[in-house]
């Protein structure tokens, strides 16, 4: 990388955080330069993942652990079952995702 392609960044830390920086740093065989740089690309990278305790992932274990209301009890018939008893009308429908062409019904 060029001098041109850098960016360079300046922090301050307390006298401790320095110390257990460059024990760290030492321990690993690395510079303060690439231990400074290795932690902040895995702090971000860590950033940028999804955090497993989001509700928009816990939701669905909350649901499982509430019981359903009495007006979502099924009686666990087949979907075969309930369209054999179905009684509605006899007209003839086509699902939006039903590629097939369909005859026109309006003549």
């Amino acid at each position: 990388m060029s001098s041109n392609d850098t960016k360079h960044l300046q922090t301050e830390l307390t006298e401790d955080e320095y110390e257990r920086f460059r024990k760290y740093a030492r321990e690993h065989g690395l510079s303060l330069k690439g231990t400074g740089h290795q932690a902040l690309i895995e702090w971000i990278e860590r950033q940028q993942q999804a955090d497993p305790n989001d509700p928009a992932f816990t939701l669905l274990d909350d649901l499982e652990d509430e019981p359903l209301p009495a007006s979502a009890a099924t009686d666990a018939r087949e979907e075969a079952d309930l369209v054999d008893e179905w009684h509605g009308s006899d007209e003839s429908f086509r699902l939006v995702d039903d590629p097939s062409p369909q005859p026109d019904t309006d003549e």
